[in-house]
């Protein structure tokens, strides 16, 4: 009896250990959470009230304002591929005013706003510390006027519209008319370049039912040329011109959407003398 009686006291003191020990760990851990959730629930206050986000703008600016006074500020501003982009556009566009912190400057903000601008194709800022802000442009070439409810305005390839005032600087552009005419005009641009004696007389083209050219001489010569083949019947006028001047006869128009023969009409009283001057081996 006496052996069981120890053996049942052990037993009733172990698990009096062990609830002990559970309690305690019980009401640690409980202390622990609430003591964590304080402290998230004042985390989640304070950034939830701004003031962690303030605190931090602040530090961020001190920190800015000494680097300044320690040189890192803006006392340079290179501008690389500036051709016929405006400064005041330019200069509103990048909005960094000369000896404002270096450090503070927004990189893709300005790269953004420089890339609004109808001029600009592609921006790239770069800081080049401690004092240079340098600028990298890509301006979109222009290639015609592109006239349009009895305006004209500068375009690119694609149509964009770059300028619509003040155009003098680009009078040597040939003048495109038709809805579709920006996106058409590079190829019928690069093919009037590779012949300087029509670039020169050009006037004006046409995009004509969607589907070819019409090009408008300065002598009022209009030049039709076919839906394909643009480039060889350009290549053919080109020819003629260097083996009788037709370009520069008394005619009305040139006709080049027969790949055979170019036909010509010509205006009133001036059918002799213009028959007179061509024979048949000339394909004319």
């Amino acid at each position: 009896m006496a052996s069981y009686g120890t053996s049942r006291s052990s037993i009733m003191k172990r698990r009096a250990g062990q609830k002990a020990q559970i309690l305690y760990w019980v009401k640690r851990t409980g202390i622990g959470l609430a003591s964590f959730a304080v402290v998230l629930y004042a985390g989640f206050y304070l950034w939830a009230s701004g003031w962690v986000q303030g605190t931090t703008v602040r530090a961020q600016k001190s920190f800015y304002v000494a680097a300044a006074e320690r040189g890192f500020k803006v006392t340079n501003l290179v501008i690389d591929g500036r051709v016929n982009l405006d400064r005041t556009a330019l200069k509103n566009a990048i909005a960094v005013e000369k000896g404002s912190p270096i450090l503070a400057a927004d990189l893709s903000g300005i790269e953004a706003s420089l890339e609004q601008i109808s001029w600009v194709g592609d921006a790239l800022v770069e800081r080049r510390l401690p004092d240079t802000l340098y600028i990298k442009i890509r301006e979109r070439a222009p290639i015609a006027l592109w006239q349009r409810q009895g305006k004209l305005a500068v375009v690119d390839a694609k149509g964009v519209v770059l300028a619509e005032g003040n155009l003098d600087k680009f009078r040597d552009l040939p003048i495109i008319v038709g809805d579709e005419a920006p996106q058409r005009a590079p190829d019928l641009v690069a093919m009037i370049q590779a012949e300087p004696d029509l670039k020169t007389r050009l006037e004006s083209a046409k995009w004509i039912g969607g589907r070819r050219w019409d090009l408008f001489l300065k002598n009022g010569v209009a030049v039709r040329l076919p839906e394909d083949d643009q480039g060889q019947a350009i290549a053919r006028l080109s020819k003629a011109q260097k083996e009788g001047a037709i370009m520069d006869r008394q005619i009305e128009a040139i006709d080049l959407r027969d790949p055979v023969r170019i036909v010509v009409q010509t205006k009133p009283g001036a059918v002799e003398s213009y028959e007179a001057s061509y024979t048949p081996d000339k394909n004319i």
